[in-house]
């Protein structure tokens, strides 16, 4: 099985070397070598050799390639170049297809990344950009994340940055035993054990890790070991732990008698513990945003959340900040760790261009730049940083428009339109492109489907849904795409009468519709609604008023393992109808903050 290749960076990225610690599979198949942190090059600005014999490479010196440089599609991640003039029939020399200049091919590896990447951004190469992006994901391993994490903020890869950054916070344990976090800078080591959402379960690993990095070079980091343990969350310390490691490490014993800040008496009780408790790690939460109160019928701004992996007899709504001003027929989306709020409409049925951006962190929303049109009751879909916003309607008429908002650049940019009406369709992204499915338009329903390729910029048509349907949603997991829900009108009977349609998922591999073995997601009858669909781990959280026959669930869990449904949450007079709905990461500190202070948790306390 294919290991990784270490990369590493130094923490201002000043220098980088290449090296040898691993291997990872890039997407061209051939292995892909890492950066790592080395001392400083002993050749010119382009690059030389460190103490150790290894070539070096300076971002701030980019080598760019020879004019005529292209991408070839096909045939794995390869950039062609013109060489310069050459004669036909000369070794390396490959003639252009369509005649001309001969050129090379440069392929994406170990060897090339780095240089291919500094030229892009010196040329700004938006398209081979976004190649090395798409090898750079695919490279992402616990020996090299946290250099991979620093080569992309150097050069502005905000959705690889996004992505090592999340794999160093849910793999940290496993990050922590590499030899690149061993060879961290006492900055750098500080930046990675400060992050909140470390997913380690237990602050001792957190301990454990920075004693590993402590013993690889004692003498030269005994004078960072206090700077470096002032990061520790040390309330989450257990002193009979400490103490016991005191006993059995020499090197535990001076770590404590250094840092007066480690804890070696009882723990807190009650009240006092739980206000200096600070849990680390996340928790995947589903994120209900505005829509409508249930009894007034009255469009709302609150925001709420629950943690589905939690203990399913305890699924709570934590109250998260509200949107600036209540929505309904909004769309919503989470994408890079934020969670995006746009369009619908207001108290008084207005369309809407505005939109809001969420900060889990802070809990706050911040304005975003409004969409070139107003529109309600549309598609929006994240690809890589990118909000696509598909069809809906302004308050006069059907849309076909797309449009697409860059999360970092903050701009929007118009794109080609949908080839049909698709009213109260339903759209998802799945391999990097976006399916639109379903919907109507003039009193008939669409069972088509259509997919975007946001490269080429064409829609193509694929195999129809087994049913035509409007209402439903949609969402897209690794190759597969799944619908549920929606409505269409009975056929068996003359009439208006509808019925709720049966779910159903496409793989990619096989390219057609399949109905689920289990339809319990709710009754075939016109009781339910769908509000959306949620991928955590290895489920997916349908939301929505669901009549199950017996009573009405407002969340139900598909658990894509045993393709089987299951109750999770029931339908309260609380709960929002017409809803938006995402999955969110938040860090666990920030949500026991919240629950403490909306009297969610009870202290008990034990009689002596």
């Amino acid at each position: 099985m294919a290991q990784a290749r270490c990369w590493a960076s130094s923490s201002d990225c000043r220098a980088a070397t290449l090296s040898r610690v691993g291997r990872t599979r890039g997407v061209d198949g051939r292995d892909a070598r890492g950066i790592r942190e080395g001392g400083r090059a002993g050749g010119g600005a382009g690059g030389g050799r460190d103490g150790r014999g290894q070539r070096c490479v300076r971002p701030s010196a980019r080598r760019a390639p020879a004019a005529g440089a292209q991408l070839v599609p096909g045939g794995g991640a390869l950039l062609r170049r013109a060489p310069g003039p050459r004669r036909r029939g000369d070794p390396g020399a490959e003639e252009h297809p369509g005649g001309g200049q001969p050129v090379h091919q440069i392929r994406l590896n170990e060897d090339t990344i780095q240089d291919v990447v500094q030229a892009a951004d010196l040329l700004l190469l938006t398209d081979l950009k976004t190649l090395c992006c798409e090898f750079l994901e695919g490279c992402i391993a616990a020996e090299n994340c946290i250099g991979i994490r620093d080569f992309a903020l150097h050069y502005c890869l905000h959705h690889v940055h996004y992505l090592a950054t999340e794999y160093l916070e849910t793999h940290f344990r496993d990050v922590s035993n590499t030899e690149e976090f061993l060879e961290l800078s006492p900055q750098k080591l500080k930046e990675v054990i400060s992050l909140e959402k470390l997913n380690v379960g237990n602050e001792r690993y957190v301990f454990e890790a920075v004693i590993r990095w402590i013993a690889h070079d004692t003498e030269m980091r005994k004078v960072h070991m206090k700077d470096v343990m002032s990061a520790l969350w040390v309330s989450g310390l257990d002193s009979s732990y400490l103490r016991e490691q005191m006993l059995n490490e020499p090197l535990v014993r001076e770590i404590v008698k250094e840092c007066s800040n480690i804890p070696l008496s009882q723990p807190q009780q009650g009240e006092a513990m739980l206000a200096s408790f600070k849990p680390r790690g996340y928790s995947e939460c589903i994120v209900t945003i505005g829509g409508e109160e249930r009894v007034s019928r009255k469009p709302t701004a609150a925001m709420r959340c629950m943690c589905p992996l939690y203990d399913p007899n305890r699924q709570l709504w934590i109250e998260l900040a509200p949107l600036s001003m209540p929505r309904i027929n909004h769309g919503v989306l989470s994408a890079e760790g934020f969670l995006f709020v746009l369009g619908g409409q207001d108290e008084n049925k207005q369309t809407l261009s505005s939109g809001e951006k969420y900060d889990p962190d802070a809990n706050t929303w911040t304005p975003l730049p409004p969409m070139n049109e107003a529109r309600h009751n549309f598609g929006i879909v994240e690809i890589d940083g990118m909000l696509y916003i598909l069809g809906g309607e302004d308050g006069d008429r059907e849309l076909i428009s797309m449009e697409c908002y860059d999360i970092y650049s903050k701009t929007w940019t118009k794109q080609p339109d949908l080839t049909m009406v698709r009213k109260i369709g339903c759209y998802a992204a799945m391999k990097k492109k976006i399916y639109a499915m379903g919907g109507g338009s003039y009193g008939k329903l669409f069972e088509s489907v259509e997919c975007y390729d946001p490269r080429t910029q064409q829609w193509t048509a694929i195999c129809p849904l087994k049913e035509r349907r409007f209402g439903a949603v949609a969402c897209g997991v690794a190759m597969e795409l799944y619908v549920f829900g929606g409505v269409r009108s009975r056929e068996d009977i003359q009439g208006s009468e509808m019925v709720t349609c049966k779910s159903e998922f496409y793989h990619d591999e096989f390219k057609r519709w399949i109905y689920l073995n289990d339809q319990n997601l709710c009754i075939p009858a016109s009781s339910s609604f769908v509000y959306g669909a949620v991928p955590i781990g290895a489920s997916i959280y349908v939301i929505g008023d669901l009549d199950t026959g017996t009573n009405y669930d407002y969340v139900r869990e598909f658990k894509r393992s045993t393709g089987t449904w299951h109750h999770t949450k029931p339908l309260l007079p609380s709960d929002l109808r017409r809803t938006g709905c995402a999955a969110l990461r938040i860090a666990n500190c920030k949500l026991f903050r919240l629950q403490l202070q909306q009297g969610l948790f009870r202290i008990r306390v034990h009689s002596p």
